[in-house]
C-alpha cells in the first residue's frame, strides 16, 4: 500500500479519501497542514499505487489495512482520522474497530452508512448501481484516445490543475485511465450502492463535520436528505463541532482548501488539549 507523509508533530492526522480517490488530490492540503502536525494520506487497496485487494472488497476490511498500513510505517497513534465522502465511513470503522488508536475525527461531507436507502431511488441504490454498471461498460482504449485528444472532462489541463498540484498532473491523467482504477470505482460503487447499517456513537470523542454548502451543492435535489444524514453524523458524538464550507462543493478539498487546512488545524488544537 502507497503512503505520503509530511510535517511532524502529535497527533498525527490520517486523511482517508473518497471512493477511489488516490493521495494527489489531497498534496495541496497536506502540505499546507503540515505546518501544524505530521499529515497522512494514502491510497487504498487498487487506488493509486497501491496493490488491488486481495479479498472481498468491505467496509471492515479497509479499515483493517489502513490499520496494518499504519503499524507498518510507524505512525504513532492515537491519530486524528479525517475521512471525505466514502472515506468517512471508512475512519468511523476505523475507530469502532480500534478506538485507542483514534484521538479525534474529521468527517468531510461524510458519507452515511444508510444514505443508499435514505436518499432515495434517484439517488440511492438504483443511483449507484446505474454509475458502476457505466463506469464498467466503458472502453477504456476509446477513453485513453478521447483523453490524449483533450476530450474528455474532468482530464483538461484546467481541471487537472484543480486536482493536484502541476508536478503530478501528468500522473493524475495516467492514474485515472488505468484499468485498475476503472475496477476499483465500480467495486466501491457497488460497496455503496448497499445500507451498510448505522453509524455507532463516538461517544466524547472530538469530532468535526465539515459539510459542503455551495449555492450549487444547495440546488442538488437530495440536498434535504444529505443534511439530515450530516446532521445524524454530527449528533454522534458530545464534543462535535458542525461547519459548513459555503464555497465547498463535494469535494471540499478541491474547492476550498483553505477551510480544509483550517479545520485541520483546529481540531489537532483541540485534541491536543482535551
Amino acid at each position: 500500500m502507497h503512503i505520503l507523509t509530511e510535517g511532524s508533530g502529535s497527533p498525527a492526522v490520517v486523511i482517508v479519501p473518497a471512493l477511489a480517490g488516490n493521495v494527489l488530490e489531497w498534496v495541496r492540503v497536506q502540505r499546507a497542514a503540515s505546518a501544524e502536525t505530521q499529515i497522512v494520506v494514502y491510497d487504498r487497496a487498487g487506488v493509486g499505487w497501491s496493490d488491488p485487494p486481495s479479498g472481498p472488497l468491505t467496509i471492515d476490511g479497509m479499515a483493517d489495512d489502513l490499520h496494518a498500513l499504519l503499524d507498518a510505517a510507524c505512525i504513532r497513534t492515537p491519530v486524528i482520522i479525517a475521512g471525505h465522502s466514502l472515506g468517512g465511513a471508512v475512519a468511523r470503522r476505523f475507530q469502532a474497530r480500534y478506538p485507542g488508536e483514534v484521538c479525534g475525527m474529521l468527517l468531510v461531507d461524510s458519507s452515511h452508512e444508510d444514505q443508499s436507502r435514505r436518499l432515495g431511488p434517484r439517488y440511492g441504490t438504483r443511483y449507484d448501481l446505474t454509475r458502476a454498471a457505466r463506469r464498467q461498460a466503458r472502453i477504456l482504449g476509446a477513453r485513453r484516445l478521447a483523453a490524449h485528444l483533450g476530450l474528455v472532462r474532468g482530464l483538461d489541463a484546467a481541471s487537472l490543475s484543480r486536482e493536484t498540484v502541476p508536478e503530478y498532473a501528468s500522473a493524475a491523467k495516467a492514474l485515472s485511465l488505468s484499468t485498475m482504477q476503472r475496477r476499483t470505482v465500480v467495486r466501491e460503487m457497488l460497496l455503496l450502492a448497499w445500507p451498510q447499517g448505522q453509524p455507532q456513537s463516538l461517544g466524547s470523542l472530538p469530532l468535526t463535520v465539515l459539510s459542503a454548502g455551495s449555492p450549487h451543492r444547495r440546488q442538488w435535489p437530495a440536498w434535504p436528505a444529505w443534511q439530515e444524514l450530516q446532521d445524524e453524523l454530527a449528533g454522534l458524538s458530545s464534543d462535535s463541532v458542525y461547519l459548513a464550507a459555503l464555497n465547498g462543493d463535494h469535494n471540499v478539498h478541491l474547492d476550498d482548501p483553505e477551510i480544509v487546512v483550517q479545520t485541520i488545524g483546529d481540531l489537532v488544537r483541540r485534541c491536543r488539549w482535551a
